[in-house]
C-alpha cells in the first residue's frame, strides 16, 4: 500500500475534528507543507512548500488561534487501530510517559518558563527559555516475532509551570518619609550600630496605601502557591494517563485491556501512583535509598497506642543490590538491536509509604550492565537501576522489557525536534503556542502509524536506498519516511528526474549498482511542490 495514500487517509478521520471543512482542509495542507519544508518548520515555510505565498495567508495561521478544536481527537486514528496493532486480543496496552523541553528564544511568549536545558552536560547545568510539554507514546511491537518496538505519540499536552508574580516595591507616602529617622552617619556612609529591628513609627492607618499594596501581594501570593500546587509535573502527567485511560475505555476493542505505564522519577510520586486509574499498571525509577517495608503480621493481642499500619522495615533498593543472599535471575529482553541476558534482582510483597498500605509493590534492581568501548579495551559498567512496579503479580521478563522498550520515546522528541521542528514555529497567540506543536506530533503519529500499515514493521524496497556507508536498518526512520513521502508527492506532478549534481557522478557508478529511483535534489523540493 502506498504511504502517501495511507497518510492522507488517515489525515481524513480529521474531518469531525474540525467545525468547518474549509478549516480541515487548511489544517491538511499546512501539516503537508510542514513535513514536505526542509528548512526551518514554520508556518511560513509551510504556507510556501504548498504554493500560497502570493494569495492571503492569514486564514492559515488562525487554524491553530482562533479555530475551536480538541487537540486530543487528533490522536483518535491511533487508538482506532490499536487494536489490529497488537499481539493477541488479551494483550496489554503499553504506554511510555515523559516530559520535553522545546526551546524558544524570547521570555515574552505565553507559557516560556525557564527550565533545564536538556544537552547541557551533567557536570554543569544550563538553563534555557523553553515550553514544557508531557508526551505519552503508546508502544507497539511486531505481531509475528520479538524484536524493536515502535512508539506512537497519543499524547502531547502543554504543561507550563505557574508564574511567579512580581513584587512591586510600595510607594511611600510623603507623610511616611518624613516621619522616618535622618541617618546620624555624613556623607550616606555604613554606622557601626546594627539596624534597627524595631517596627515602624508609622500606623497602618497612616500609610493606607503601603497597607492595600501589601494586602494585593498577599492575595498574589496565595493565588501562585495554589496555581504552583495544581501545575506539578507529576499531575500532569497523571492527566495524561487518565485522558489515555478514558481513550481506550471508550473503545469495546480496549476497554478491558490493562494500561501498563512506564516512567521516569519525575513521576513515581505520591500523587502518580495513588492515584491511578482503574486496569493501569505503573512501571517507574526510584530512588535507591527509598524506605520499603513488609507486610504487618498479626498482633499477637491487644497493642497500646495508635494501630501499626506498616511491618518491619525491609531493605532499601541499593541494599538489595549489595544483598548477596538475594538471588541474581537472568532476564532475556530485546535491546540495541539484539537480545541480551539481563541480570536482575527482585523483592515482592513490599510496601512503600508513598504508594500507601493497599498498594503491594515489587522492587527490581537493574545490576550495572559491563560494556567495552572498544575490542580489547578495559570493561566499564553502566550505574544499576532501581525500578518499582504496582503489580506485585506481573511477569519479570514482561516488567524488564516493557521498561527497556521506553527508551523509543526518547526516540520520538529527538525526532520532533531535529526532523520536525516542533514549536519552531514563531506564533505568539496563546492557543497556537500549544495547538501548532500538537498538530505537528499528530501528524508525525500519524505518518508512524502509516508506515506501519502499508509495509509493517520492516524496511521494505519500497524506500529509498540507504548510502554506501550506511548498514542496512531493521525498521524504517523517520529520514526514510519523509524522503519516500516527498518522492511520492513529487512524482504525481513531475515527469522527469529532478536535476541535481548527481548526474556528474553517473558515469563512474556501474548499470547494476544504479538505484532505480529517481534522485531528489533538496534545494528544488519546494519549489516542484508549488
Amino acid at each position: 500500500m502506498n504511504l502517501l495514500e495511507t497518510f492522507d487517509g488517515l489525515i481524513g478521520s480529521w474531518r469531525d475534528v474540525f467545525p468547518q471543512t474549509r478549516t480541515f482542509q487548511r489544517a491538511r495542507r499546512l501539516v503537508f507543507g510542514l513535513l514536505v519544508s526542509v528548512r526551518m518548520h514554520l508556518t511560513s515555510n509551510a504556507i510556501c512548500a504548498t504554493g500560497r505565498q502570493f494569495v492571503d495567508w492569514t486564514a492559515d495561521y488562525r487554524v491553530c488561534s482562533r479555530s475551536p478544536w480538541n487537540p486530543h481527537r487528533l490522536f483518535d486514528p491511533i487508538f482506532d487501530h490499536l487494536p489490529q496493532l497488537l499481539a493477541s486480543p488479551g494483550a496489554p496496552v503499553r504506554m511510555a510517559l515523559d516530559d520535553t523541553m522545546c526551546k524558544k528564544s524570547s521570555a515574552r511568549i505565553p507559557g516560556v518558563s525557564m527550565g533545564r536545558d536538556p544537552m547541557s552536560p551533567p557536570f554543569h547545568v544550563n538553563l534555557c527559555y523553553g515550553l514544557r510539554f508531557v508526551q505519552a507514546s503508546i508502544l507497539v511491537t511486531s505481531t509475528q516475532a520479538d524484536g524493536p518496538a515502535r512508539a506512537l505519540p497519543v499524547r502531547f499536552d502543554f504543561a507550563p509551570p505557574a508564574k511567579k508574580p512580581k513584587q512591586n516595591k510600595p510607594k511611600k507616602s510623603a507623610d511616611a518619609i518624613s516621619a522616618q529617622p535622618q541617618s546620624p552617619v555624613p556623607g550616606g556612609a555604613a554606622s557601626d550600630s546594627p539596624p534597627s529591628t524595631e517596627p515602624p513609627l508609622t500606623s497602618p492607618a497612616a500609610d493606607p496605601e503601603g497597607e492595600k499594596q501589601k494586602q494585593e501581594w498577599d492575595a498574589k501570593w496565595q493565588a501562585y502557591k495554589k496555581e504552583h500546587k495544581l501545575r506539578r509535573l507529576p499531575l500532569a502527567g497523571l492527566n495524561a494517563i487518565r485522558s489515555v485511560r478514558e481513550s481506550l475505555n471508550q473503545r469495546p476493542e480496549t476497554c478491558q485491556r490493562i494500561l501498563i505505564v512506564s516512567g521516569d522519577g519525575s513521576y513515581t510520586t505520591r500523587d502518580v501512583v495513588r492515584n491511578l486509574p482503574a486496569l493501569t499498571t505503573y512501571i517507574g525509577r526510584i530512588r535507591k535509598d527509598a524506605k520499603l517495608h513488609y507486610p504487618l503480621e498479626a498482633p499477637a493481642g491487644k497493642s497500646a497506642g495508635r494501630p501499626r499500619r506498616y511491618g518491619a522495615e525491609a531493605p532499601t533498593p541499593e541494599q538489595i543490590l549489595r544483598d548477596d543472599s538475594i538471588p541474581v535471575m537472568e532476564v532475556r529482553c530485546f535491546a540495541a538491536g539484539k537480545f541480551h541476558d539481563i541480570p536482575v534482582k527482585v523483592l515482592r510483597g513490599v510496601y512503600w509509604r508513598k504508594a500507601g498500605v493497599d498498594v503491594p509493590i515489587q522492587v527490581i534492581v537493574i545490576k550495572p550492565l559491563a560494556y567495552r568501548l572498544r575490542k580489547g579495551s578495559k570493561l566499564l559498567y553502566r550505574k544499576p537501576a532501581f525500578l518499582i512496579c504496582t503489580d506485585s503479580n506481573m511477569d519479570l521478563q514482561a516488567l524488564v522489557q516493557d521498561y527497556v522498550y521506553r527508551w523509543e520515546i526518547e526516540c520520538n522528541h529527538r525526532d520532533e525536534k531535529s526532523l520536525l521542528g516542533v514549536a519552531q514555529g514563531q506564533v505568539w497567540n496563546r492557543h497556537a503556542v500549544q495547538r501548532l506543536p500538537q498538530l505537528q506530533v499528530a501528524s508525525y503519529s500519524l505518518l508512524l502509524l502509516a508506515s506501519l500499515l502499508s509495509s509493517g514493521f520492516q524496511r521494505t524496497a519500497d524506500y529509498l536506498p540507504l548510502p554506501k556507508w550506511r548498514r542496512q536498518s531493521a525498521r524504517p526512520s523517520l529520514l526514510d519516511l519523509l524522503n519516500l513521502l516527498r518522492n511520492q508527492i513529487f512524482a504525481r506532478g513531475v515527469d522527469a528526474p529532478v536535476v541535481s549534481f548527481d548526474d556528474f557522478a553517473s558515469a563512474a557508478v556501474p548499470p547494476e549498482l544504479k538505484s532505480s529511483k529517481l534522485p531528489l535534489a533538496a534545494e528544488t523540493l519546494t519549489t516542484v511542490a508549488a
